[in-house]
């Protein structure tokens, strides 16, 4: 197939997406939009780059997706986009970033920048995220009962890509995992394993596959750190079953005896980091030996570039001049490797200020409501995009940029407002959950009549 043909092929697929999206909107709003972003984000969660590059710049078929997602169901969140609390604050660093984003992406234009129009994303995602979070919030959980297998996509993506050997970017395929390895740790405590061991699963191919550090420590981050909430918010994790430990001793027992003379770099999966390491530590020139101090180069050269222009940045697009070891280290393509810093860079120091706030604020109440049952999940897959973020130009490219707003967003919103006592339980609580019958109280112990709940929602 000639690259022409695939063009086709796509823009052919677009064309039946938006027609079958058409005729749901006609029959059922619900189901055109559920469509819509089923359509979105489970081709990027399977071929991930590949998929959000599709059409023309800086239009593509992704972001058209999203577009008529919203747009079938505008008549149900449009109404409570400006009066709901629970993203009050979200709302408006959404609005920040928007209304600066547009004269950043104008004078990249002016001055001729690399991709300018790229850096619309910068202000378009999280206006995304604040929309479909207050959609989110409209719906039932067992709507979202039915679409908890997404959750599985990002393994089978792994897995896709390698077999057919599709260049895959490790850094969107391990923020994809990360997010999936928050809520498996979280059905795990429930006593279902099964997204978790796929979750690792597709770690290890990815592991074995493009030996990267950072989307293995993303992914263990966003593990660690769910299984922290859990326990911090009171829960224990039942007992292992012997399936999963006996899958672990086999593979433990694999890789030592397929590992020649004990030489760790031959070792399946983690090989290939071990030569990284070993690099590392003993070739200064390297990509592995200079990986971090090249970070900082460019971080310690984008701040002081946007010292320039602390209220405005330097314009969407604007390349790094860095040198580093006396060599030009100039990548017109790729921005500071640091979003929270990319922000400051490219959209000036309020902007850059109002992000860190808003993701902290979202680690903060997701911290704080991780009794709730699925803020633990949400509070580490937060964490596996802050994780990314900080290495890697994350919030300002497509297909990384919009799950992690989508992360931020839902998971800012879905937790809520810490409720007062006495009130009622919110309709919507969280994605990925089944309801779990709760049994009568007795009232012998406490002297009150005995109170019956209808269901709490967890993990299913």
């Amino acid at each position: 197939m000639t690259p022409g043909d695939a063009d086709q092929l796509f823009w052919f697929a677009f064309v039946a997406v938006c027609a079958a999206g058409a005729v749901l909107l006609a029959t059922c709003i619900r189901g055109a939009a559920w469509f819509l972003w089923t359509a979105c984000l489970v081709p990027l969660f399977l071929l991930g780059k590949n998929f959000a590059t599709v059409g023309a710049a800086p239009v593509y078929l992704m972001d058209g997706l999203v577009a008529f997602a919203l747009l079938a169901a505008a008549g149900v969140w449009a109404p409570r986009a400006f009066s709901e609390d629970r993203l009050r604050g979200f709302r408006w660093v959404a609005l920040l970033l928007a209304v600066v984003t547009v004269p950043a992406v104008w004078r990249g234009v002016a001055a001729g920048y690399p991709d300018p129009l790229k850096g619309v994303i910068l202000g378009l995602y999280p206006v995304v995220g604040w929309l479909a979070a207050t959609w989110l919030l409209t719906r039932t959980d067992r709507e979202f009962v039915r679409l908890r297998w997404v959750l599985y996509v990002p393994a089978l993506g792994v897995l896709l890509q390698v077999v057919l050997h599709i260049p895959l970017v490790p850094a969107a395929a391990g923020l994809y995992l990360a997010i999936a390895g928050a809520f498996g740790v979280r059905m795990r405590y429930l006593g279902e394993g099964r997204l978790l061991l796929v979750t690792l699963v597709g770690l290890a191919l990815l592991t074995a596959d493009d030996s990267k550090r950072g989307p293995l420590l993303t992914v263990l981050a966003s593990l660690v750190a769910t299984a922290v909430a859990l326990r911090s918010g009171g829960l224990r994790l039942r007992r292992w079953p012997l399936l999963s430990w006996s899958v672990v001793t086999l593979g433990l027992v694999a890789a030592i005896s397929f590992a020649p003379q004990g030489n760790l770099s031959d070792m399946p999966v983690v090989g290939g980091l071990v030569s990284r390491l070993e690099a590392d530590a003993h070739d200064s020139d390297s990509e592995a030996a200079n990986n971090v101090e090249l970070r900082y180069a460019m971080w310690r050269k984008a701040l002081k570039e946007a010292g320039e222009q602390p209220l405005l940045g330097a314009g969407a697009g604007r390349p790094l001049d860095v040198r580093f070891e006396g060599q030009v280290l100039h990548d017109r393509r790729s921005g500071p490797h640091n979003s929270f810093v990319g922000y400051i860079y490219y959209l000036g120091w309020p902007a850059g200020i109002a992000l860190v706030f808003l993701v902290a604020a979202t680690l903060r109440r997701t911290w704080r409501a991780r009794r709730h049952p699925v803020a633990s999940a949400w509070f580490g897959a937060t964490v596996a995009v802050c994780s990314t973020a900080f290495t890697n130009v994350a919030l300002e490219s497509t297909f990384i940029g919009l799950p992690s707003w989508l992360v931020l967003a839902c998971a800012y919103a879905l937790v809520g407002v810490p409720r007062e006592p006495g009130t009622a339980e919110r309709p919507l609580l969280t994605a990925a959950c089944r309801h779990v019958p709760v049994p009568r109280g007795s009232g012998a112990a406490t002297g009150r009549p005995p109170v019956t709940s209808p269901s709490v929602p967890v993990l299913s």
